[in-house]
C-alpha cells in the first residue's frame, strides 16, 4: 500500500470538512478510482464524484482516466475555477 497526502480545496475543503486527508491506496489506480474510493472513505466524499471537479497530481493537471504514478507526493481536488 502507498500512502498519498490528498488535498482539497475552496468549496470541496468546506464541504468534505478537512483539508487534507492521507490516503492509502493500492497501484494501479486512476484518478477516477481514486475520487471513487475517497467517496467511500470521507464523511461528504461524495462531493468529489460531482461533475467538473478538477485535479492535479504533484502540481500537474489531470483527468479521472490519468494513472497515478508510484511516484506520486500529493493529489489535489477543487472545483472548477471560474473566472469574473
Amino acid at each position: 500500500m502507498l500512502k498519498v497526502k490528498v488535498v482539497f480545496f475552496a468549496s470541496l475543503k468546506e464541504r468534505i470538512g478537512q483539508s487534507e486527508y492521507l490516503a492509502e491506496i493500492a497501484l494501479p489506480l486512476s484518478i477516477g478510482d481514486l475520487k471513487h474510493l475517497l467517496a467511500s472513505q470521507l464523511n461528504q466524499g461524495s462531493a468529489l464524484l460531482e461533475k467538473g471537479i478538477q485535479s492535479s497530481i504533484d502540481f500537474e493537471f489531470a483527468r479521472d482516466a490519468d494513472m497515478v504514478p508510484e511516484t506520486v507526493k500529493e493529489v489535489a481536488f477543487f472545483p472548477p475555477v471560474t473566472g469574473g
